[in-house]
């Protein structure tokens, strides 16, 4: 595995020599705050003017990222990873060296007729291999996506990975109607919720479950596959997120998506058992990585770093660190 090196900002690193140890000795367990970007199968990359434009957001991010001491992680489908490869440049293991996280995004199975677990997991394995190509298998541990009739436990586990970093209510799909919400029939979860928050409870999504398969969201002890949950929403899109309003490709990034952000992460907080490891994750999607939204990400970057990190409330990690821990 390569030994990230984290460019953190001298005045933010004077700082956090003071903040860590007090984190260290914070009477509670752990609780971790993590992000997740996804190069979705939709983006196609037909020529370098294109591929380079994420390229621009994603590095963008991330030297924003870095001054404040904050971790990402990045997740890709097919297309993406191909790019890397096709344009010799390789953003993916760039976000390793520079101290991100790298994982697989999966764009499959919650429209698909299930199938046995070893067959759903060549799908796994097929995206997978894309990215162990690209920054290796140790660096390569976990997916996100692929939630569907299929048991997407097994299926993933079965093509190597470790862990999943995220649940939605496509989960719901492989699970049986007598756990299900009232009404939650596939159609509904297909056409509607399939996008919500899974766990559905936030006390019940912070907390690491090990699970032995899709059929419910137990936690299955002994169980070697790790769910780490704990979403929280889109950063850009907390205000659509609370109404129910349609999310477009590019919603307006403002400050009310940051005040809806802190409140749901303090709920997060709040509602964590403080004796147990905790976990949440914001998605970061491409959109909201613009320099011309650099004014809000640095606002809430600069707010977790002094209100959370600093008082020892929170701790930066991808999330594989989430998952080591």
């Amino acid at each position: 595995m390569v030994r990230p090196t984290m460019r953190i900002a001298p005045h933010i690193a004077r700082t956090l020599a003071i903040a860590l140890p007090c984190a260290l000795a914070h009477a509670d367990a752990p609780f971790v705050l993590t992000t997740f970007t996804h190069m979705e199968s939709s983006y196609q990359y037909p020529n370098i003017t294109v591929f380079n434009n994420h390229a621009t957001k994603l590095r963008f991010a991330m030297t924003l990222f870095e001054e404040f001491g904050a971790r990402m992680t990045i997740e890709t489908e097919k297309p993406f990873a191909i790019a890397c490869s096709t344009y010799s440049t390789n953003v993916l293991m760039e976000a390793i060296t520079r101290g991100h996280g790298v994982g697989t995004h999966c764009d499959f199975g919650m429209n698909s007729a299930p199938v046995s677990p070893a067959v759903y997991s060549k799908l796994f394995v097929a995206n997978k291999d894309l990215v162990d190509a690209l920054v290796g298998a140790t660096n390569n541990r976990h997916c996100s996506g692929g939630m569907g009739e299929s048991d997407w436990i097994l299926g993933a586990q079965l093509a190597g990975f470790e862990f999943r970093c995220e649940a939605v209510a496509a989960g719901f799909l492989s699970m049986p109607m007598s756990i299900r919400p009232k009404g939650w029939t596939n159609e509904y979860i297909r056409s509607t919720s399939f996008h919500d928050n899974c766990p559905l409870l936030l006390a019940d999504r912070v907390p690491p479950m090990h699970m032995a398969n899709a059929l419910d969201w137990s936690d299955d002890a002994g169980a070697p596959f790790v769910l780490l949950s704990g979403g929280l929403g889109r950063i850009d899109a907390f205000a659509e997120e609370a109404t129910g309003a349609t999310i477009g490709p590019n919603p307006t990034f403002n400050q009310i998506d940051a005040n809806l952000f802190f409140a749901e992460l303090d709920a997060a907080i709040a509602a964590r058992d403080p004796a147990r490891f905790a976990k949440v994750v914001v998605h970061f999607p491409t959109a909201s990585l613009d320099a011309a939204d650099e004014a809000i990400l640095r606002q809430i970057l600069a707010r977790i770093y002094t209100d959370y990190v600093v008082p020892g409330t929170v701790i930066w990690a991808t999330q594989g660190d989430a998952y080591d821990a």
